[in-house]
């Protein structure tokens, strides 16, 4: 797997605003496992500190420096989306990156002990999503907000080099119970507006607005030509407003306290 990688990313959120994300990546440096709460980001040493069991149990068992998190988690029956994520893309083989959506959302139970502090997870709710290829995009924006009732949106912004140029490519996914909405580049949707905290896109006559409260975050590691050196940040519990409509017909509309939120638009690998 010489100068590729592939990863996990799978989000947690209990009842009470607490969440925390855990990824899990191959690449040139083997196996990495990083944490991402709140307060802080870390890579984790033991790797095998963290187990998972036929993709639906989690097992924590992490003691290095200042951090203790230990407990289980179980993870229920997973919902991903109906179509593929990158529609026609998805079957050209040297794109730098492809994105893929295991379970935009699903129900979760279990306890953990994130240092001093347990954590209720019983009729909590989680995502899964992965990544591989060679890098990174370039600059990027990438935004999840998962909500209870079985209500999850997923939106990614990239610069795409595809052969002797360069394109900006949205990936973005609704879903409300079995009902999906699809807002992508390969059924043209289009960005109407993108700054440094607010995002609009239009698919015909649908709108989805989303505004994000001070997107920065903690470091993580991301790939670059297959090795995991290069840092991005991310905010695992940033408040964000989102707005999607169909005409005026207003179909969600409410605030995000713990939406996660990567905002790299204006980073330079």
């Amino acid at each position: 797997m010489k100068n590729k990688f592939s990863g996990k990313y799978y989000k947690f959120i209990n009842n009470n605003g607490f969440s925390f994300a855990i990824i899990i990546a191959n690449s040139n440096e083997g196996k990495s496992v990083q944490l991402i709460t709140k307060k802080s980001s870390y890579n984790i040493n033991n790797i095998n500190q963290v187990q998972i069991i036929n993709e639906h149990h989690f097992i924590f068992e992490i003691e290095q420096d200042n951090l203790l998190f230990k407990g289980n988690i179980l993870l229920k029956e997973f919902h991903p989306l109906k179509k593929k994520v990158m529609g026609p893309f998805s079957y050209i083989p040297f794109m730098e990156c492809k994105h893929s959506i295991y379970s935009m959302y699903h129900d979760i139970e279990g306890v953990i002990q994130y240092n001093d502090i347990k954590y209720d997870f019983n009729n909590g709710y989680g995502y899964i999503e992965g990544d591989s290829g060679t890098n990174f995009p370039k600059k990027y924006i990438w935004y999840n907000s998962l909500l209870p009732n079985h209500k999850s949106i997923t939106i990614a912004v990239a610069n795409i080099p595809f052969l002797f140029f360069s394109f900006t490519g949205v990936l973005g996914f609704i879903k409300i119970d079995d009902k999906e909405y699809y807002l992508c580049t390969w059924n043209n949707v289009k960005i109407k507006k993108l700054t440094d905290s607010h995002l609009e896109l239009k698919k015909g006559k649908y709108r989805l607005i989303i505004d994000v409260n001070n997107p920065s975050g903690h470091k993580l590691k991301a790939p670059v030509k297959g090795s995991m050196n290069r840092y991005i940040k991310e905010n695992i519990a940033i408040e964000s407003k989102y707005q999607f409509l169909y005409k005026d017909e207003v179909i969600l509309d409410g605030t995000d306290l713990l939406a996660s939120c990567e905002w790299m638009w204006d980073d330079e690998r």
